[in-house]
């Protein structure tokens, strides 16, 4: 087995024939239980730290919270420092995305000055300069005051300003298409994690892209603030959960979702062991994405791939894709 084939792959084919069903084909990493199961329970956070090449550290951090349940140990003082890493992967993948991904749409040169500036804050967990980088660099203004914004109007404010890449793009998302929810309106992305706020709980359509955006958004915002509060010992950090001695899960949240690592011991060793990630549940046969892009409207060529392109941007699984056009 290669590299790439161990790291799994997603291909999106979309047909020449206006109306023709888009083929979504997912193919799951190689499965890294074999090595968990021969690994010391202790041993397992670094070794995921190590196998997986994005979203590391939420590996590591939701294996440690696993097994330190299933041992019955008492988290440490460590434990927020494990989750302020968390939190800064989580704000150099949004950041990235933003920078590389959001400007690559929107026809504008890569802002790589951007992008460096929140991974060189987010290898030292650095609150201080990452929460300046989300002010400065994405919302142009104090995140708090950004989380305020409750109506759509108000958000079509802010982005039709312009001060941001991440403002252009959300103009740039404000039509018709992007409004309009797409299938059954479920909550895509990282937007069921924030449906509390005012702008997805009432102010845009459930389920729509433009919901989607938002929500990376809000998260970046939050997860900034979230860091600050575990470096001054202003919030606790997570745990796992141990229904019985022996078993434990813990649920992290990540850059794409919700990561859960399910662990049981027998005499000291794994004896079974259970990762489930968000592009697992999203694009595995008959999961979120294959409804999605089965949704998608009835567009000319043209058209059809930048909504295929700004839905899988949504989604954004943790594995490379590629989108084929007829």
């Amino acid at each position: 087995m290669t590299f790439l084939e161990a790291q799994g792959a997603i291909t999106l084919r979309i047909p020449a024939e206006e109306g023709a069903a888009l083929q979504l084909s997912y193919r799951a990493p190689a499965d890294i239980t074999p090595m968990i199961l021969r690994c010391a329970p202790e041993l397992v956070p670094d070794l995921v730290r190590r196998l997986f090449a994005i979203c590391a550290e939420a590996q590591s951090f939701t294996a440690r919270l696993a097994i330190d349940a299933a041992l019955g140990l008492v988290p440490d003082g460590a434990m927020a420092r494990h989750e302020m890493h968390v939190a800064a992967e989580i704000c150099r993948e949004h950041s990235l995305r933003i920078a590389l991904d959001w400007t690559a749409i929107l026809a504008e040169p890569q802002d790589r000055d951007l992008a460096r500036r929140f991974v060189d804050a987010a290898r030292g967990d650095k609150a201080a300069q990452l929460g300046a980088a989300i002010k400065e660099g994405i919302f142009a203004q104090d995140p708090a005051a950004w989380l305020a914004i409750n109506s759509a109007s108000d958000l079509a404010r802010w982005a039709n300003k312009g001060r941001t890449a991440a403002a252009r793009f959300i103009a740039h998302l404000f039509d018709t298409r992007s409004l309009v929810a797409l299938a059954g309106g479920h909550p895509l992305g990282l937007a069921a994690r924030h449906a509390d706020h005012p702008l997805l709980a009432r102010a845009l359509a459930p389920g729509s892209l433009i919901a989607a955006h938002v929500a990376r958004l809000i998260d970046l915002a939050r997860t900034g603030g979230r860091m600050a509060d575990l470096e001054t010992c202003r919030a606790q950090p997570l745990r796992g959960h141990s229904p019985a001695p022996g078993q434990a899960w813990a649920e992290v949240p990540c850059a794409r979702g919700l990561l859960r690592h399910e662990v049981t011991l027998h005499a000291g060793a794994i004896s079974a062991y259970r990762i489930t990630s968000p592009t697992q549940r999203s694009f595995a046969p008959g999961g979120m994405a294959h409804r999605q892009f089965a949704a998608l409207p009835a567009l000319p060529k043209a058209p059809r791939v930048a909504f295929a392109n700004l839905l899988m941007q949504a989604l954004d699984p943790c594995i490379a894709y590629t989108i084929e056009v007829a």
